[in-house]
């Protein structure tokens, strides 16, 4: 309690100095800012109306002069007052007189003023003094200024005077018009100087401050040059006084505002003060219950990011904070492991039934096939579909053998050449239909005769470039094999694999080696594999005592940089190879010649097993690759039966089923069938609950299929 009490005491001094330095600072700042800115709105305005007036009277110098020495001839007879609404009228009339007096002729470009007779010359310079009296008074008003006048020199002493028609004003000691005749008495001495400059025909250009009997006066000096003489001055001025009380008003107004709200402030800031201690530890209580109840990710950050202050409660909150990081980084391992867990298993599911169905499948068609040449081409396709199978298969129980510790390095002699280009010949047969260039470059003094364990750096360039093989599309693969001599018969056997591919990014190049992972698998879904390859090289050539290296660009391709301890021999060892064969079976049930069935599936093997067991019922299925295409495809006809693939790359199963009932309202009542290897419970549970109708999964057994067919077909 006292040291909340005393933590109060000295936030109140202090914000108590801020208040009071803030409340004078801001007075002083916004006084002089407001004079300032009056200042100059000042000096702007009555330099603009003086500058307006005198290039008024300097459109037409001539006009003015004459102007002027009519009105100083005739002063008495112009001190009439003059209302200046009648401008217009008295304009007309001296229009009208001399259109009498002249007739057809044009005023100053036929007839000059001073050949006008004296009532002519009475109603124009009459006219042109309302005019003059009129311009004044209206830029005085459009400018919102108290005095506008027009002084000339004292013809004697040449000095300017104040010079006032003091009938035109509307109070002859705070005149307000225009200025010309008697001098003006009480001459205000300090302008006597501006005014010779002035007089010299010079312009200064400052705005004059001057007090008088007025008050606080500014005054702005226009010289009238006519024919290289100053024959008077314009004047304009505005008198501040008003309107430096009304600042200083102003701002005690402000200062006492801003007081008010300061010591209001004050107050709120120190009874939030004394809660202050308060509100952290039960902000810390929140963020520790929410993470409790809700694993929330972002609690560390918003514990780290509250503003704890520096005592005792801040190191209590970075400690809770740092043991929640380490209890998410642990659970994160978990979850991870677990995902990694499901995803190997619908992977391996994926890729193991996918041959498996072919297998199965064609081997049932084989064993009912008559017909010599359609049964060679089942078995063609069973072995392909096996060794796929068998490649699976070895890559888990080599996985299975590293991870367990049970792998063994068995060296023997073995011809480098050879085995290189039988594995580039093999693994060029995956680029057949694409544009992609395979070069093999072998370094003339490597040596062709080593000792090591030929099957496994096989293996191991077999994924290398396999993997190039599988994610190059197009451009080109390049395969350096080259040595670096060590000790005696000792070398480094150097491969290097570099293709134009999809590329990895920096971030992924770690994920890359790691067990059962494929970056960016969606993507990559059209690629088959089980993602133990590189994982099983990786550990293959650390087994061996060697290294593997990968530089990527993310979009412009892949390097892999592979270096394994060999000896040189001078012996060769080969292997040889056997294939398997099955015998043929056949049958036939259940013909539904009528029956249109749509197979989507992105795997063309998948598709003739589809066709070839649908066509042991008399059915001739339509056949499509993708989701895209099946939705095309639904739009040109009504089928009985869709047998979706759920796996497929840009657009899967449940996308395109969704795509199809949402565009083709017939299809709402028409069995979409699951059709995928993924078989494991949970991917039945979740296709079934997303829409599908029924469920079948690969390997595809004529049986299955028959069953199928029955219940929502025949």
């Amino acid at each position: 309690m006292k040291h909340r009490i005393k933590l109060i005491r000295q936030f109140a001094y202090l914000i108590s100095a801020f208040v009071v330095t803030t409340i004078a600072v801001c007075a002083v700042v916004t006084y002089l800012y407001q004079m300032s800115q009056y200042r100059t709105v000042c000096r702007d305005r009555i330099m603009e109306v003086g500058d307006y007036l005198s290039g008024l009277i300097l459109e037409d110098p001539d006009d003015f002069l004459a102007y002027r020495d009519y009105y100083m001839s005739h002063y008495e007879e112009l001190r009439i007052p003059c209302d200046f609404n009648e401008y217009n009228t008295a304009r007309r009339e001296f229009n009208h007189a001399f259109s009498e007096a002249y007739p057809g002729q044009t005023f100053k470009a036929d007839v000059k003023p001073s050949d006008l007779n004296d009532e002519l010359q009475r109603l124009y310079y009459t006219y042109r003094h309302e005019y003059w009296l009129l311009t004044f008074e209206q830029a005085r008003a459009s400018f919102n200024l108290p005095y506008t006048y027009f002084l000339v020199p004292d013809e004697s002493t040449y000095y300017t005077t104040y010079m006032i028609d003091g009938e035109r004003t509307e109070d002859k000691d705070h005149p307000g018009y225009l200025y010309m005749g008697d001098s003006y008495y009480e001459e205000p001495e300090s302008h006597t100087l501006l005014w010779n400059t002035y007089f010299n025909g010079q312009k200064y250009d400052e705005v004059y401050e001057w007090d008088n009997k007025w008050g606080n006066t500014y005054s702005y000096y226009t010289p009238l040059v006519i024919n290289d003489k100053c024959i008077g001055l314009v004047v304009t001025e505005i008198d501040v006084a008003d309107v430096n009380r009304m600042i200083l008003t102003n701002t005690m107004y402000l200062v006492l505002r801003l007081a008010a709200f300061l010591i209001i402030l004050t107050f709120l800031l120190l009874f939030f003060i004394n809660r202050y201690h308060i509100r952290r530890i039960n902000h810390l209580s929140e963020q520790i219950n929410d993470f409790s109840s809700t694993r929330a990710y972002d609690t560390v950050d918003s514990i780290r990011e509250y503003p704890y202050g520096n005592d005792e409660i801040k190191m209590l909150a970075d400690n809770t904070a740092d043991m929640i990081k380490e209890l998410q980084i642990h659970e994160g391992k978990v979850a991870q492991a677990a995902q990694f867990k499901s995803d190997f298993l619908a992977n391996m599911s994926h890729e193991i039934r996918t041959p498996m169905n072919a297998i199965v499948a064609l081997s049932d068609l084989t064993v009912r096939e008559e017909d010599a040449e359609k049964k060679e081409g089942y078995i063609s396709q069973i072995h392909s579909s096996a060794n796929a199978m068998l490649v699976i298969i070895n890559d888990i129980l080599d996985f299975s053998r590293i991870e367990s510790g049970t792998m063994e390095i068995t060296p023997a002699a073995y011809d480098v050449r050879k085995m290189v280009n039988d594995v580039v010949n093999s693994t060029a047969m995956g680029l057949k239909d694409k544009p992609v260039t395979m070069r093999l470059d072998i370094a003339p003094d490597i040596p062709q005769n080593l000792i090591g364990d030929s099957a496994r750096i096989r293996q191991i360039i077999t994924n290398v470039i396999s993997n190039a093989v599988k994610f190059t599309k197009e451009g080109s693969i390049r395969i350096n094999v080259d040595h670096e001599k060590t000790d005696g018969d000792d070398i480094v056997l150097k491969f290097r694999v570099a293709d134009t591919g999809i590329g990895i990014m920096k971030q992924d190049y770690e994920m890359i080696f790691e067990s059962f992972s494929q970056v960016d698998s969606r993507r990559n879904r059209e690629v088959e594999g089980t993602g133990l390859g590189l994982a099983i090289t990786q550990r293959l050539v650390r087994l061996m005592g060697g290294e593997i290296e990968v530089e990527s660009e993310y979009g412009v391709g892949s390097v892999f940089k592979i270096r394994i301890p060999q000896k040189v021999s001078g012996l060769i060892t080969t292997a040889a190879t056997t294939e398997d064969h099955i015998a043929p079976a056949s049958d036939k049930a259940l013909s539904l010649p009528d029956a249109k069935i749509l197979v989507v599936d992105d795997n063309s093997v998948n598709l003739f097993v589809a066709k070839s067991l649908l066509g042991l019922y008399d059915i001739k299925p339509t056949c499509v690759s993708s989701g895209e295409q099946a939705i095309e495809a639904a739009g040109r006809m009504r089928y009985d039966m869709i047998l979706m693939d759920y796996m497929m790359p840009q657009m899967d199963g449940i996308e395109a089923m969704k795509l199809i009932r949402e565009k083709f309202p017939d299809y709402k009542d028409i069995p979409i069938i699951a059709f995928t290897a993924n078989a494991v419970e949970e991917a039945r549970d979740v296709l079934l609950k997303e829409g599908m109708d029924d469920f079948i999964a690969k390997p595809v057994k004529a049986e299955d299929l028959k069953a199928l067919l029955l219940k929502w077909i025949h």
